[in-house]
């Protein structure tokens, strides 16, 4: 974190350098060569909130890149991360778009979390002290994201991956839909946490929908997932659900108060990670479903509580 009082300009260096505690940095994207560290201010780091809890938050963070003793750094006090440039195994670069989660209430409020926000997510995984993989998030500023990214590809060539799909939400007439009407009863399972498992002969599909905040897990509408014909899984806000399908061609839709989705097909002993965003609907929620990284979807449901949903 700068400190304040100790950020300032230095004479004569290169547009971005700052002198942090006597030392120059370089400052919000990827550093020119020569300097010894990148500092990625305004990021976010996405963990559970304590050792009992499940439920996922962001706090406030900064990325220190340190090519000198090349070691990756995340400062934040509650989830902080220090490891060799050589203990980073993967990363993987996904994107996600939703309704922002503030604002409160009124007419301000409304206007506020009707505005869309795009998150670029960093997925690491680096080689923890007994040698398994260990996972860490972060969410980083739209005007940082592509410099990260340049930097990272940089640092670790083949271990970066950017996860982009063919798949591309569309608008869906619910009224097609031949369980549009369908009810459910749905409980958030908190003691159970079932991992979706891979099989031969089925494809699999999970499907989370993130929270915006810990504290609206649960109190949302549902959001239905269909797969052709009928609902093969139900959230509301926060929970995930999973479920094995048949191989074959599929239109795949999220319904709140609307739908979303898109064609594709399924094939046996495949997996599938989805999403079901939230937006802001004239009476309840609005959603899109979109494809994405198993590692960010995973990491979500992990964070997430099962949705125990049956037909009403």
């Amino acid at each position: 974190m700068v400190t304040k009082g100790h950020e300032g300009k230095l004479k004569g260096r290169p547009k971005g350098y700052h002198d942090i505690d006597g030392q120059s940095v370089f400052l919000g994207k990827a550093a020119p060569r020569g300097a010894q560290q990148t500092v990625f201010t305004d990021v976010k780091v996405r963990f559970s909130k304590s050792a009992t809890g499940r439920l996922l938050v962001n706090k406030n963070a900064d990325l220190v890149l340190d090519d000198g003793a090349r070691r990756l750094i995340v400062k934040n006090k509650a989830h902080p991360l220090d490891v060799g440039y050589d203990d980073v195994q993967r990363l993987v670069f996904d994107l996600t778009t939703h309704m922002r989660g503030g604002g409160g209430g009124g007419l301000l409020g409304a206007a506020i979390a009707s505005r869309l926000a795009t998150d670029h997510w960093c997925y690491l995984e680096y080689k923890g002290t007994d040698g398994s993989a260990q996972p860490f998030l972060l969410k980083v500023p739209d005007e940082s994201s592509a410099n990260l990214i340049e930097k990272m590809k940089g640092l670790f060539d083949s271990k970066v991956e950017i996860a982009a799909y063919v798949e591309q939400d569309s608008v869906i007439e619910k009224e097609t839909l031949k369980d549009a009407k369908s009810k459910h009863v749905v409980r958030l399972d908190k003691q159970n946490h079932p991992i979706p498992d891979l099989r031969a002969d089925k494809a699999l599909v999970v499907v989370v929908c993130p929270a915006l905040k810990p504290e609206h897990v649960g109190i949302s509408g549902h959001f239905k997932f269909h797969a052709n014909d009928r609902v093969v899984a139900v959230n509301e806000e926060g929970p995930y659900s999973f479920v094995h399908m048949d191989p074959g061609e599929y239109v795949l839709a999220s319904q709140a108060e609307n739908a979303s989705g898109f064609r594709m097909t399924l094939e046996a002993g495949k997996d599938y990670y989805f999403m079901q965003n939230m937006f802001m609907g004239m009476m309840n929620p609005k959603t899109t479903l979109t494809r994405h990284s198993k590692e960010l979807v995973m990491y979500e449901v992990n964070g997430s509580y099962y949705s125990d949903w049956k037909p009403k």
